[in-house]
């Protein structure tokens, strides 16, 4: 386990007996946070991880259940206050869709504190003039074609998940509202994927009927309400995890109370990193790395300067 805990721009290492023994958040304010400095918690054995600042607070929590099959999956909970806002960081500076690498390079390279994988638009997205969703990055248009009319077996959906400007997460079906409409709501970013699965606390049981029913690693991203944020992925397709289906996923959320939730690219694609390292084996076929598939921008929230460069236990070299 590794415990840091910053203050005043000094490392100290007297921390209260009880939170070095326990990796247990210190005693945090009112609201939740710290009123100066950092503390990180890396707890890979016992499978918890903690980090909290004076904006920002996160707590991840690795699952495991035999019951049908093996499967670890790791839930992530997302506290934020004013400041902290989520953010695309890419591979190369202000390029979303070009140059691709490592995500979790991509984390320690911008000192990510949490981050999970996009919609990997840059994989499929082979022209403008295909109908393969609307994107938006940054404020700008990047695609705006999606399908005329939605098909139950079409996976993905290309349904969206916008990041709105007070904070919150909205899901939309894949022709609510055009390219345009996103930025006239103030909307700079927008994942394409899906399809959503919790909507006003309602779930897109039409879609679960039909999308996502094989197991597969799979992240999906929620919220419980603006600034607490739930993040989950499955691993999948590893000797001791055989990922599951988009039903798991929903249900997951919803035990976390989320009443908004969207599925996003899964299979080789699927991570999660912390402090810059990735916790999940991304398995497959094709990889024999470990690492999640090289992605040119990833879904990203918190920076710190305790970022270091460093291989993850599950990437092999």
């Amino acid at each position: 386990m590794r415990i840091r805990w910053i203050a005043l721009g000094l490392l100290i290492l007297l921390l209260p007996l009880w939170a070095a023994a326990e990796g247990e958040f210190p005693a945090l304010n009112a609201e939740g946070f710290l009123d100066e400095g950092e503390f990180v918690y890396e707890g890979e054995e016992e499978g918890v991880w903690r980090y909290v600042s004076q904006t920002l607070k996160v707590e991840i929590v690795r699952r495991y259940t035999d019951d049908p099959k093996p499967l670890y999956w790791w839930e992530a909970d997302v506290w934020t206050r004013g400041g902290e806002d989520w953010f695309m960081a890419t591979a190369k500076e202000g390029k979303h869709l070009s140059t691709s690498s490592w995500p979790y390079l991509v984390a320690q390279k911008h000192k990510v504190v949490f981050a999970i994988n996009n919609d990997y638009a840059q994989g499929r997205y082979p022209s403008k003039s295909s109908a393969v969703g609307i994107i938006i990055r940054d404020g700008k248009i990047l695609w705006k074609k999606t399908r005329g009319k939605q098909s139950v077996n079409a996976f993905p959906n290309l349904d969206i998940m916008a990041f709105m400007p007070d904070g919150s997460l909205q899901v939309f079906d894949h022709n609510e509202h055009t390219a345009q409409e996103y930025l006239d709501m103030g909307v700079r970013n927008c994942l394409c994927f899906g399809p959503w699965l919790i909507r006003d606390g309602e779930v897109n049981t039409e879609a679960l009927k039909h999308l996502g029913l094989n197991r597969n690693p799979r992240t999906a991203i929620g919220m419980v309400e603006n600034g607490h944020y739930v993040a989950i992925v499955a691993e999948g397709r590893t000797k001791r995890s055989k990922g599951c289906n988009l039903q798991f996923m929903t249900d997951r959320l919803l035990e976390k109370g989320c009443s908004v939730g969207f599925n996003l690219d899964g299979g080789e694609t699927s991570f999660m990193t912390f402090m810059g390292v990735q916790l999940n084996v991304a398995g497959g076929a094709n990889n024999k790395y470990g690492s999640a598939r090289r992605a040119s921008d990833i879904v990203a929230i918190g920076v710190s300067d305790l970022v270091t460069e460093r291989t993850p236990a599950v990437i092999k070299k």
